[in-house]
């Protein structure tokens, strides 16, 4: 991968306006697991359905007359319970898509890593990151998911993909971790027992929000959070956590830290720092009834794709998403969720003299 593919993304440091470069897509509400610290659970528990192929086709087809997707991620529900998961993929990959990231529980073993074979193969110049969620040891695992031995098969899902990548260098290898009440005790030490045991390429850090099923889970000490961030970070400079093998990787890394402080401010209150939000300008959320929101927290609709045969850019320029951007940004909305800090950080100029520090530090 040439890194010179990134280069029309870096004009939008300065101009945020224009179309989005990141996408999240509820491929399906089906999944195989009952967290109960699911923020999408009732979508879940419907087994609400995604979009059918077609849909998501012309979706990428918008997107494309729009201007080139950085990265888009499939959400769920279980995305590898769609047997045709591969022709989503597609839908972008020929659009020349640079990132795709797919969560999983890890439960659906062999159709999984059939699908992976078959998103690598059609899609040459796609780095798919694949990561495998964990919710503590062992017994808390299998409590907060409903799934008994769910953990010990999702470790096994992750030896498997790490075997699968010794022949497909465009493939990561992840795992996911969200701190809940439930496991905030441990699951920091457990975190390093996940990376030596299983060395993914990387470890995705989530903080329980939404409206879970059972919403004492969310109640999380901030310090707690702190604890994970630390016990990440110190992997990262040991070198036991490599990150994810594709150009500009040391800047992704320098990302997610600052990305981390900003989600850390936000549990704890704390507005320093603050910059508006990116969120319907930079990126958007897809939900399975092909609702288009700025984000999974707002609640916000921005207008459905039923209504404009899932042609993206018709909503994209509507008077419905210009209110919405400017809402967001008069109100100083705020949230906790990692992906949208994630675009804040990366696209707001003020942070590139401590994005570059931090990357040639490396």
């Amino acid at each position: 991968m040439n890194a010179l593919r990134y280069l029309p993304f870096a004009a939008r440091v300065l101009k945020r306006s224009g179309p989005p470069l990141h996408l999240t897509l509820f491929v399906t509400g089906r999944c195989n697991a009952r967290c109960r610290h699911c923020f999408h659970w009732r979508e879940v528990a419907a087994a609400v359905p995604g979009p059918s192929v077609e849909q998501v086709q012309r979706l990428a087809d918008s997107a494309a007359r729009m201007g080139p997707l950085l990265w888009v991620s499939f959400g769920g529900g279980e995305p590898f319970l769609r047997a045709d998961v591969a022709d989503l993929a597609l839908a972008f990959g020929r659009h020349g898509l640079r990132h795709l990231a797919i969560p999983t529980n890890g439960l659906v073993e062999d159709r999984m890593h059939d699908a992976i074979e078959r998103i690598l193969a059609e899609n040459p110049d796609l780095y798919l990151s694949v990561s495998v969620s964990f919710d503590g040891p062992e017994a808390i695992h299998d409590s907060i998911r409903q799934v008994p031995g769910g953990h010990a098969r999702s470790k096994a899902t992750v030896r498997r993909l790490k075997e699968q990548q010794t022949r497909h260098a465009r493939l990561g290898v992840g795992i996911l971790v969200t701190l809940t009440s439930e496991n905030q005790h441990i699951l920091a030490a457990h975190l390093e027992e996940l990376v030596d045991e299983l060395h993914p390429d990387n470890v995705t850090l989530n903080l329980a929000r939404g409206t879970a099923m059972e919403t004492h889970l969310l109640v999380v000490d901030p310090d707690r959070y702190r604890e994970l961030v630390a016990t990440k970070t110190r992997l990262v400079r040991e070198r036991r956590l490599p990150y994810f093998d594709f150009p500009l990787a040391k800047l992704a890394v320098a990302r997610d830290e600052l990305m981390y402080e900003r989600v850390e401010r936000q549990a704890r209150g704390d507005d320093s720092g603050f910059t508006p939000c990116t969120a319907a300008e930079l990126s958007a959320v897809i939900f399975e009834s092909g609702a288009v929101h700025p984000c999974e927290i707002l609640g916000r609709e921005i207008g459905n794709l039923n209504d404009v045969e899932w042609d993206l850019e018709r909503l994209w320029q509507s008077k419905a998403a210009v209110d919405l951007r400017r809402e967001i940004v008069s109100t100083r909305c705020k949230c906790t969720w990692e992906c949208a800090q994630a675009d804040n950080v990366l696209f707001d100029p003020k942070n590139w003299p401590r994005l570059i520090a931090k990357s040639v530090g490396r």
